[in-house]
């Protein structure tokens, strides 16, 4: 099986030298390393001129979706992975997720995020309440893959033709996902395949993250024929139950508490405000 791992890079400069590092380290390597640069204006393409990888620099920023096809189009093997800018990859991360190519019918394959870079309490917040995965137990049959951590079949994405151009920042892992459930390919998740976040955010960063997520998704569930008003029913929830609680009554923690609230009010905030928008 020829695999491919693709990076897309966005003034990653601060991250990328790590991420490349940890692709190369694999045990089981990858046939060929991709960093897809997306017109950055810092020194990600210098840095990665620094080791045995392709770099493909596009002359402008064309969002996220535009770099994955890119990677799509460059790819001649059978499977294209994708791990993030910030994030490193577990030394067993590649052999983990080929592992699943070896059941039947299986077109893509991907695991969590973890947190792993906490200077703050917004961090901690996000470790604890704003993680990328679908928990610790593995899926058969996995609704979508995340974007940190990912792999497909690339004749399965050029099947569905690939990630949709107009989702530039978020929500194109989701999409993806979903088209290629309804074309009747299988997707699996892994929680041993593991990358490491390196991210860090203060209040207005990690506002605006949430506030992006919960705007695509819904956008995304929507045009995907999902009831999108399940991400309203879902904050109210973990903001009632799920987060709240265990930050009071367990960590007794008063600025988590502060956070619930601040975070759940950002996700409503963009979900009324996709509930507007024309697809």
């Amino acid at each position: 099986m020829h695999v491919t791992v693709a990076i897309p890079c966005y003034n990653g400069a601060q991250y990328l030298d790590k991420t490349i590092r940890s692709v190369l380290a694999q045990q089981r390597p990858a046939d060929k390393v991709l960093v897809v640069d997306d017109g950055s204006t810092d020194d990600s393409a210098s840095i990665a001129a620094r080791y045995p990888v392709r770099t493909i620099s596009l002359p402008t920023n064309q969002g996220l979706s535009a770099v994955r096809n890119r990677a799509v189009a460059e790819t001649e093997g059978d499977v294209l992975a994708f791990v993030d800018v910030d994030a490193s990859a577990d030394p067993a991360w590649l052999g983990t997720l080929l592992e699943s190519y070896g059941e039947p019918g299986v077109s893509g394959a991907g695991g969590p995020g973890i947190e792993s870079n906490i200077q703050s309490k917004v961090d901690r917040w996000r470790q604890l309440h704003a993680t990328q995965g679908h928990g610790s137990q593995p899926l058969r049959k996995a609704p979508h893959l995340f974007g940190l951590n990912m792999s497909y079949r690339v004749g399965a994405l050029r099947a569905v033709n690939g990630f949709d151009t107009n989702l530039r920042t978020n929500a194109e892992d989701m999409d993806v996902g979903y088209r290629l459930n309804d074309a009747g390919y299988r997707l699996v998740y892994r929680p041993d395949a593991i990358v490491y976040h390196q991210r860090q955010d203060d209040l207005a960063s990690m506002e605006k993250t949430i506030y992006r997520w919960y705007y695509w998704a819904f956008v995304v569930k929507r045009k995907n024929g999902r009831n999108p008003w399940t991400l309203a029913a879902g904050t109210v929830r973990r903001l009632a139950w799920r987060d709240t609680a265990p930050d009071l009554l367990v960590r007794r923690d008063w600025e988590l508490v502060k956070l619930d609230f601040r975070m759940a009010f950002a996700k409503l905030r963009g979900i009324r405000d996709a509930s507007r928008a024309e697809l």
